[in-house]
């Protein structure tokens, strides 16, 4: 915080102000068409959050211009949103990026604010469609490592054989801009290289699916 004032991060653009900025870009695009050793396309355009679904009603003359365009469209979203918002995100998205953080009832709305019945609703709904999915799971110390939601989120990983698993360390690099904000940042319970290799070999690496720690 400088100067008393809080930090104001973003700011609002029109649909074709964004386009403008990712356009500027569209030599990338063109050369991006290759896919890596697990068919996911590299380059394109990433909404990210915030929860970007919330926006899509707002965005999606963005979305069809950018479809039009023949530009790869990925989103990362913890579908926690109404079924409507996902389902423009289905005329349009490419590649979902989709969080697993805790799946019991309880914690996940007293925690997350999240209703988990929606999530999985979604989640069902977007892999019974062609798009392409890789799970996302935040390893935060005291809330999503505990052994029984580490369990949950093997089993959905089980039944669903997404593209790949991304497994995140917590990290604190959000501290500087709570204070900013004038909140207090997060004490969270530390977690170690090691942990992750134990979460990774122990309770990944046996379903035989693509499984990687995501360094940040």
């Amino acid at each position: 915080m400088k100067d008393g004032k809080k930090g104001i991060y973003g700011e609002f653009l029109s649909c074709d102000e964004i386009y403008n900025e990712i356009i500027k870009d569209r030599t990338f695009y063109d050369q991006s068409d290759e896919s890596d050793e697990l068919g996911l396309q590299r380059g394109g355009v990433t909404f990210s959050g915030g929860e970007p679904l919330l926006q899509f009603d707002v965005l999606e003359p963005l979305l069809a211009r950018l479809k039009d365009e023949k530009i790869h469209i990925c989103v990362e979203t913890c579908l926690f949103v109404p079924a409507d918002k996902l389902s423009i995100a289905l005329k349009y998205v490419d590649l979902f990026y989709v969080d697993i953080k805790i799946l019991d009832e309880d914690k996940c709305k007293n925690i997350l604010g999240g209703n988990l019945k929606r999530y999985m609703s979604n989640l069902d709904f977007l892999l019974s469609t062609p798009q392409s999915v890789v799970f996302r799971v935040p390893i935060i110390g005291g809330y999503t490592d505990d052994e029984k939601n580490i369990a949950n989120i093997r089993n959905i990983v089980l039944k669903h054989n997404p593209k790949k698993i991304e497994l995140i360390k917590e990290h604190n690099l959000g501290k500087n801009k709570y204070i900013s904000l004038g909140k207090e940042p997060l004490e969270l319970n530390k977690i170690t290289d090691e942990d992750m290799e134990y979460i990774k070999l122990q309770l990944f690496d046996a379903t035989g699916l693509h499984v990687e720690i995501c360094k940040v």
